[in-house]
């Protein structure tokens, strides 16, 4: 969980009452894809460029961000050229590939992908996550306007429906979810899974760290490219970047 546990943490007095969201917007062109992701603390483009069978070429975008060294992050994701359009989610996100990178403009690179091997050109996404207090909460995740999951979350993990019970939100999704999901359905938990994720750091007052090195957020180290040990010591937390996100498809062409 973001800041869990760090120095010094710093409450958001506002939590309890808000909502985190995220917006995806996917779009196949002959031969790549384009992608863009806006949510509470990220503003994310990428570019998958493939010949039929295998991707290519790699590029992304660091628009909001919240650390100095996500921009860098961008020149990970180059590791993907040569593996499979087909690929499955579990295989991307096997041998660390996800902690090299960062999470999210890798997660874009991955639904970037998958919508390389399909007929239809555009596929949306959009999250809801509520501020999880001392009661369960909904969370769920549409895809082009249609609700795909709903769930209820106590302490992140699944208490409804009856057959996820017990399965974890954070550490440990992708092996549960990869056996319980395919296709479609295994992106959109993936998705709901990473805004469950992004949506504690709401719990904190994520200005009043700005300026500090990320090595004070010990639960974060090695999670991904930001807090990786060849940043951590020297990056540094960036303030200004949170933005409420609308209920609506905030994502412009």
């Amino acid at each position: 969980m973001p800041f869990e546990q760090s120095r010094r943490t710093f409450p958001n007095p506002h939590y309890g009452s808000g909502v985190a969201r995220r917006h995806i917007r996917l779009t196949a062109h002959s031969g790549y894809v384009e992608s863009h992701l806006v949510d509470i603390f990220h503003e994310l483009r990428c570019r998958v460029e493939h010949d039929g069978r295998v991707i290519t070429r790699v590029t992304g975008e660091a628009i909001r961000v919240p650390t100095s060294a996500c921009p860098s992050a961008v020149a990970v994701l180059e590791e993907l050229v040569g593996m499979e359009i087909g690929t499955d989610m579990a295989t991307f996100y096997a041998d660390g590939r996800a902690r090299r990178n960062c999470t999210h403009l890798f997660h874009l690179a991955v639904l970037c992908a998958a919508q390389a091997g399909r007929a239809e050109p555009n596929r949306t996404y959009e999250a809801i996550v509520p501020d999880e207090t001392d009661s369960p909460v909904e969370i769920s995740v549409l895809c082009d306007g249609a609700e795909v999951h709903r769930w209820t979350i106590r302490s992140g993990k699944i208490t409804h429906p009856q057959s996820l019970a017990g399965q974890p939100l954070l550490a440990g999704f992708t092996s549960w979810a990869s056996k319980a999901f395919t296709g479609p359905a295994l992106e959109a938990a993936n998705v709901l899974s990473q805004t469950y994720f992004i949506a504690q750091a709401r719990r904190y007052d994520t200005d009043a760290v700005a300026g500090e090195v990320l090595g004070i957020n010990s639960p974060m180290l090695g999670v991904c490219f930001a807090y990786s040990p060849s940043q951590v010591e020297t990056a540094r937390y960036l303030g200004g970047n949170y933005r409420d996100i609308p209920g609506t498809d905030t994502i412009s062409d």
